[in-house]
């Protein structure tokens, strides 16, 4: 039985692929791939030569999208994806080489060496044939599963490996560029030195045959080629028949799997899946003397063919990614890492999967490109390759997806068409192409398309914000400021009032050889508001930021609930449950404000909810209640960055409440902020205090007197005094320090 949590997971990622079908990938593009170009070439209006150059062509988009998925979407502009094109390149390379040429010898273990490895082998000067060895790492790569499942894992475990040294120590921006710029040059010389049996600079050649897989003499290989056909064609017939489905309207296949409409579909599609299966499979066999050789025409048709597929599966999974919590966790991490990490993510964690995802996608247009090529050698990954792929998705626009595939044909037509008439002008076109397309497209070829269909337009940038006038006037809002300070909390245990929250001991933080803070001793019991004040420079931020372990203390002890938390992350304090507003909003500019919301809810911070579960009935209540609290709620489907400060400011605080944290750590939320809309926050602050202890920093006095609550002025790092705010007034020290006026 299928758990309702994967049906609709399984329904969503359809949703996805639906709806890049329907919108994110012009049809018109689908038909030239799969129909005008395959009818050229069958009517003989195209070459072979001409359908095997759009098959590289269309593995270099391949590439361009697994950047576009983490420089367009993440952040993170990584310059070595050649290196895991090459990768892969080369595992599907060392499979056609040991069933390439004759030439070789059999080493005393049994092993052929592959022709190619025959011809530059590092053997020593004494060292004859009969003592050449065919290296352990070559083996694996005989049978085209293991070479194909290679392929994807050693790119795939490289970058995860690297994304957790570097990610985890927080390396990014330009700094992160550098690094894989390095690596792609380290491992390029690797792979150019003969003695690592890799044959140097020569590269892997010698392909000629497709190899045992598909000999229809093979009978277990071919149930196996079968069984794989099926599941390609039925898959992606199955996505084709939801999109036309869609498109009609009318036409529905219910929300189960038990429906009898889906469930028919979806035997009809494995059903056809299987009959193309088999007819693929029979049309092999039956002329597999024309089929058996790379060079063979119809296998550079076929070879065509699956890049083709290959290029809409990998568009419909990484449209599934973006689409998904997960896509909206990358983009919040290109927007405001460090919030992640107060709201409990670990954000290295996420940098690393989709590094390691975009690693197997360039590893797979690396084993589709090797036998469309018939050579691959170590150019292939030189550093000037990886630049190559970045103008190819700047070119596209980035952050689109469709965008780095257009880029990336684009590009490479023009070289083709360019080299072939005048050479020696390509390195000044493509220059002045990428500075062109920049200048005037600065969202990329794909922005055309967007500005003809009208898609993609920022339709609500110039729309007015909406004032609520459920406010009747400041002096009511004062009078209801009265009553909740006034609320008396009856029905909680005093030992609890009483206990500290948060506290901290013998505390200094220094900034080279400045001390930024000392204090002896400061607590905050439950259910308690504390205002800090105090002039700038005072280390009112710098106390917030030890306490949310943004910043380590010179010395001394924070405790939480009892709990020693001084050395802890800001995502496990988080996750404990303090919570942080910034003096000023750190939320996510490019989302919406419902996924704002989305990404603050509790207990949802894993890499594997946000992959694979979505937001419940209940937990889009909460949110919806809350914006309604906050008078959002006609904006939710604004993106951020088209709100007022006030509504930023206001959205922050949303979210902080709804991580529903014990300890709420607020600076200076009434900044920026009209008089009603000040009114309202202090109330705000004053309610939840019913259910959070809060610190609050601010400078606004009138703020301050709206939540009379207990003061404390800090000064030089130092507490001066703390109080009433009219004890705190009385005293000379702060009026001459802070409110000498």
């Amino acid at each position: 039985m299928i758990s309702h949590e994967k049906r609709q997971v399984f329904r969503h990622w359809q949703d996805s692929a639906v709806q890049a079908v329907n919108h994110g990938m012009p049809w018109f593009s689908l038909i030239l791939a799969l129909i005008i170009v395959p009818f050229l070439y069958l009517s003989g209006e195209m070459e072979i030569v001409t359908v095997n150059m759009l098959g590289r062509y269309l593995c270099f988009a391949i590439v361009a999208v697994s950047l576009d998925l983490l420089w367009g979407y993440t952040g993170l502009l990584c310059l070595c994806q050649s290196l895991f094109f090459a990768l892969g390149g080369y595992a599907m390379g060392m499979y056609l080489a040991h069933h390439g040429g004759p030439e070789g010898v059999i080493d005393a273990s049994g092993w052929k060496l592959p022709a190619c490895l025959h011809v530059v082998y590092p053997a020593a000067v004494w060292e004859t044939e009969e003592y050449w060895q065919l290296p352990f790492f070559w083996k694996p790569f005989f049978w085209f599963e293991s070479a194909t499942i290679l392929g994807l894992l050693v790119p795939g475990i490289v970058a995860l490996v690297i994304g957790l040294f570097i990610f985890r120590s927080r390396v990014r921006g330009v700094f992160f560029a550098i690094l894989t710029q390095a690596l792609t040059l380290a491992v390029w010389l690797v792979f150019c030195m003969n003695n690592m049996k890799l044959c140097g600079t020569n590269g892997l050649t010698r392909f000629e045959r497709v190899g045992p897989f598909f000999d229809p003499e093979q009978g277990a290989n071919t149930a196996k080629l079968v069984i794989l056909l099926t599941a390609v064609v039925g898959l992606n017939l199955l996505i084709l028949v939801r999109a036309i489905m869609s498109r009609v309207g009318s036409i529905s296949l219910g929300n189960s799997w038990k429906d009898p409409k889906r469930l028919g579909v979806l035997a009809g599609c494995l059903a056809v899946g299987l009959g193309a299966a088999v007819w693929i499979q029979s049309y092999i066999a039956g002329n597999f003397a024309d089929l058996n050789e790379l060079k063979d025409d119809g296998v550079k048709f076929a070879l065509y063919l699956v890049t083709v597929v290959a290029l809409i599966d990998v568009y419909l999974f990484c449209k599934y990614i973006v689409d998904s919590r997960l896509g909206r966790v990358l983009i919040a991490v290109r927007d405001r890492e460090s919030r992640l990490r107060f709201s409990g993510y670990q954000p290295y964690v996420y940098k690393a999967f989709i590094f390691s995802i975009s690693a197997m996608i360039a590893g797979l247009a690396g084993m589709l490109y090797a036998p469309q090529m018939g050579i691959f050698t170590p150019t292939n990954l030189e550093p000037k390759e990886s630049i190559l792929v970045v103008i190819w998705v700047a070119v596209g626009g980035r952050g689109t997806l469709a965008g780095p595939i257009i880029g990336a044909l684009a590009v490479n037509l023009i070289y083709s068409q360019l080299t072939s008439s005048a050479p020696d002008t390509w390195p000044f076109v493509q220059g002045g192409l990428f500075v062109a397309v920049v200048l005037m497209f600065p969202d990329g070829l794909i922005s055309l398309w967007y500005r003809i269909t009208g898609k993609g337009a920022a339709a609500d940038e110039d729309q007015p914000t909406d004032e609520d006038d459920r406010v009747d006037s400041v002096a009511m809002m004062q009078e209801r400021l009265q009553r909740v300070a006034n609320i008396q909390r009856l029905q909680t245990d005093k030992s609890q009032i009483q206990a500290e929250i948060v506290s901290v001991h013998d505390l200094t933080v220094v900034f080279d050889g400045f001390k930024a803070l000392d204090i002896d001793h400061f607590a905050v019991p439950h259910y308690m508001l504390q205002v800090i004040i105090g002039p700038n420079g005072a280390g009112k931020t710098t106390l917030c930021d030890v306490i949310s372990g943004k910043t380590r203390p010179t010395t001394g002890r924070v405790l939480f609930n009892g709990a020693d938390i001084t050395e802890a992350s800001e995502a496990d304090i988080a996750r404990l449950g303090v919570g942080r507003k910034f003096q000023t909003p750190t939320v996510y500019d490019s989302l919406s404000v419902y996924q704002n919301m989305e990404l603050a809810l509790p207990n949802c911070q894993g890499l594997a909810h946000n992959l694979f579960r979505m937001t419940t009935a209940t937990q889009r209540d909460r949110i919806h209640q809350m914006l309604e609290r906050v008078r959002l709620d006609d904006d939710m489907n604004r993106q951020v960055k088209y709100l007022s400060h006030g509504q930023r400011q206001w959205l922050e605080i949303s979210m902080l409440i709804l991580s529903d944290p014990k300890l709420l750590l607020v600076d200076e939320p009434a900044a920026g902020l009209t008089d009603e809309e000040t009114v309202l926050t202090a109330e705000l602050l004053l309610e939840l205090q019913e259910d959070h202890s809060i610190i609050v920093i601010e400078h606004d006095m009138e703020f301050v007197r709206m939540l009379s609550a207990p003061v404390m002025v800090l000064n030089e790092g130092l507490i001066m005094a703390s109080g009433t705010m009219e004890e705190v007034q009385a005293d000379e020290r702060v009026v001459e320090a802070y409110l000498g006026r």
